[in-house]
């Protein structure tokens, strides 16, 4: 085998070996030779690998010789990992304090590192469009609504998007199968559109208002790099100045990310984009197969700029010439995460991101965290802040009402649904409106407990109440949402032997059967995380939902996020005490911004809105600022609170999170780890708070003890590398390291 002068005969190749990975020696390839950079196939102790190469060699190294040197097999991907990339990655690997490799895995596709095989590529979902056919009008006169349908769809310059016309325009299915039976009207997938891979033309995109056009210019002005924080009202148009945006950036042949918290959020925004930019936009999250995640990964090495719309793991995307990163709903917690490791904030990476690329960050909330308003005070600021203080159309903010609970029950209604929330969801049918209602838990029932002793049934595997659950057919089981272990519900406690049960609490499948039970001919759906498993899970249901399927969508958190659902005129928290009062650092700002985000669902059509929240806390500062909506008013407040107290973000922590078989054995392990590293945190000037056990102290039947870490704000981990503090722990114990954790 004779090589090329320029071709390394050698190659160190990383592959997936022990916990941090190994480098083994390999021999090139003389037809197809690989490079640094490049993912290639090998074998390891007769099994296939996926390794990376790390370094060419031109001579074997001398403890080899004389060895026989096994071939690389293929090539996987070439170049999937250029210097610039490799940079961002040991970057993240030092800031979140583990290892290349491990930071390495976890940013490239699922199986292009270890012995994971790839599963086949599965196609995204086809954005339909909608138009009037050649056909004449028949005969047979047409329904109203048939008519309105085809006058709207005449009266516009191209196809109309499925989800538009359902949505927005507020036509049904049925109306449209109607139509279509009768050859009135056409239905085409993208694909099958000639325009489909430039999208919408200019001239049909939104007009802008005066704050939406000041804000793209600001973008298309600013020097590479630069930061924005978007703060607009919620229905202010913020995904349009993101669009525009990234228009631009496509122009200019660069590339754009568009991060959103969950996946349930992603459908909207990327039939918006597909709408925009057409074949040009793809997606990339946990809910795609591994070879469709591969196969977005391969698209964005290539030349031709791409918009990827994704969660947190796009952040991780190479693309060669990034020109916009967009965070939406930059507040949200799902954009950090908290194991496995590395623990790191997808809002940091786009930061160290953006200052490599030169890409514009922009950081876009109805209710920016604490730490991104705080960037933008001061005359050292180092974010821009852009503000869209009016809806579209300066349609009103909803209004606010709060419901005392201790009045109802004063006046013997000791119900779940007030009276006054009861009166008004009668109303929505005949309205033809729609509400939503946010439940803080799924399941039927929160937990059981013994009337006797007042022991609540626990999950023998972790230290929390198991959650009631019941079937469509009455039929009732014990969940944890940890582990998910799951039983059967006993005629007997477990702790004392007296048959006295009672559930408290409800969740949202028991507030469904209130509704369903209270309210008569009222439609409803559930949206949590039952109702939305499976692939496009999310959209199917909330498709269902826009195109006036239900009258009231009764779900948890994630109903609250970035929703746009122009029918809905209502939105109510029930037991808003649930998410009032957690024992956390962030719980009043993280409380906040949900309850505001929920109230950001209604009245976003023609109609205005309106908040309905239960409490037995009315006077809480957090609803004080809800039913004023002065969140400005609220950062101000919280952050002097803050920094009077030294706490985040005006200092700095650091969470060791512990897991073992047993109690006794990984609290010894914690107390040995904290002496190891005491000395060296106080000469650093931080403060070592603990061991004490996790909040939650056993999931899946290991327990889990946990040392805070305080020190000041902005200043380096005081701490020794992961691989060092994890060698004085003795086998089953496992560590992970969470830097600025979101919850303590």
């Amino acid at each position: 085998m004779t090589f090329a002068s320029s071709t390394p005969p050698w190659l160190q190749i990383w592959l997936e070996a022990g916990r941090e990975g190994q480098v083994f020696t390999y021999a090139n390839s003389a037809q197809t030779p690989a490079g640094i950079g490049d993912l290639v196939r090998v074998r390891l102790q007769g099994r296939l690998h996926t390794g990376l190469v790390v370094e060419a060699l031109d001579q074997l190294p001398a403890s080899l010789s004389g060895k026989t040197i096994q071939p690389i097999l293929v090539i996987w991907q070439r170049a999937a990992v250029d210097p610039q990339w490799q940079g961002l990655i040991e970057s993240v690997a030092e800031s979140c304090h583990t290892s290349l490799f491990k930071t390495l895995k976890s940013a490239l596709p699922p199986g292009w590192l270890g012995q994971r095989s790839q599963g086949p590529s599965r196609t995204s979902r086809p954005t339909w469009l909608v138009e009037r056919s050649a056909a004449p009008l028949p005969s047979q006169p047409l329904t109203p609504r048939q008519q309105q349908l085809l006058d709207h769809l005449e009266g516009q310059a191209a196809a109309v998007p499925l989800r538009q016309l359902c949505g927005e325009a507020g036509f049904s299915r049925a109306v449209l199968k109607g139509l279509e039976s009768r050859g009135l009207v056409v239905r085409r997938s993208e694909s099958e559109q000639g325009s489909s891979s430039a999208g919408l033309p200019a001239a049909a995109w939104p007009a802008l208002t005066e704050a939406q056009a000041a804000a793209v210019q600001a973008l298309a002005g600013a020097d590479p790099g630069a930061e924005f924080l978007l703060w607009g009202v919620t229905g202010a148009g913020k995904t349009e100045v993101y669009l525009q945006a990234a228009a631009r950036a496509l122009a200019a042949g660069e590339g754009c990310l568009l991060l959103t918290p969950e996946i349930g959020l992603i459908p909207q925004l990327l039939d918006r984009a597909r709408e925009r930019f057409g074949s040009r936009v793809v997606e990339f999250h946990s809910g795609l197969a591994d070879g469709a995640r591969v196969a977005t990964w391969r698209r964005c090495l290539e030349d031709e700029p791409v918009v990827v719309v994704g969660t947190r793991s796009a952040i991780f995307l190479p693309m060669p010439r990034l020109g916009l990163i967009v965070l939406d709903e930059e507040h949200d917690s799902s954009y950090k995460q908290d194991s496995p490791m590395p623990c790191y904030h997808a809002r940091d990476v786009a930061r160290q991101r953006a200052r490599r690329s030169g890409a514009r960050l922009v950081l876009g909330s109805a209710t920016p965290s604490l730490e991104s308003w705080l960037a933008c005070q001061g005359p050292q600021a180092s974010t821009r802040l852009l503000r869209l203080p009016e809806r579209i159309g300066a349609r009103p903010l909803p209004a606010v009402r709060v419901i005392d609970m201790r009045h109802e029950l004063a006046e013997g209604h000791r119900r779940l649904l007030s009276r006054t929330l009861m009166g008004r969801l009668e109303q929505l049918q005949e309205k033809g409106e729609q509400a939503v209602v946010l439940v803080p838990r799924r399941g039927y029932r929160a937990f059981l407990s013994c009337r006797s002793c007042g022991e609540a049934v626990l999950c023998p595997h972790c230290d929390v109440a198991l959650t009631v659950h019941r079937s469509k057919g009455g039929q009732e089981w014990l969940r944890c949402h940890w582990c998910d272990h799951r039983a059967e519900l006993g005629d007997r406690c477990g702790h004392c032997g007296s048959t006295a049960f009672k559930p408290f609490g409800a969740g949202t499948q028991r507030v469904m059967e209130q509704l369903a039970a209270e309210l008569e001919g009222l439609r409803l759906l559930r949206f949590d995380r039952d109702t939305t498993r499976g692939r496009d899970g999310h959209r199917r249901l909330l498709d269902r939902f826009a195109q006036g399927e239900a009258d009231v969508l009764v779900g948890t958190q994630m109903l609250a996020k970035g929703m746009d659902l122009p029918r809905v005129t209502l939105a109510v928290v029930l037991a808003a005490d649930g998410l009032l009062h957690r024992p956390d650092l962030r719980s009043s700002e993280q409380c906040l911004q949900l309850l505001l985000q929920l109230a950001g669902r209604a009245g976003r059509g023609e109609k205005p809105g309106e908040v309905l929240v239960q409490t037995y806390s009315p006077d809480h500062p957090v609803i004080r600022h809800l039913v004023d909506g002065r969140y400005g008013q609220f950062l101000l407040e919280e952050s002097q609170l803050r920094r009077q107290a030294g706490l985040v973000p005006f200092s700095r922590a650091c969470l060791l999170r512990l897991s073992g078989p047993t109690a006794s054995g990984t609290a010894t392990a914690a107390a040995a780890l904290a002496e190891r590293i005491r000395g060296d945190l106080e000469a650093a000037g931080w403060l070592l708070i603990g061991p004490a056990p996790a909040p939650v102290a056993r999931v899946a039947g290991k327990s889990r003890w946990q040392l805070l870490l305080h020190g000041p704000a902005g200043q380096p981990l005081p701490l020794p590398s992961e691989a060092l503090l994890r060698q004085g722990l003795p086998a089953g114990v496992g560590l992970a390291i969470d830097p600025d954790p979101l919850t303590l």
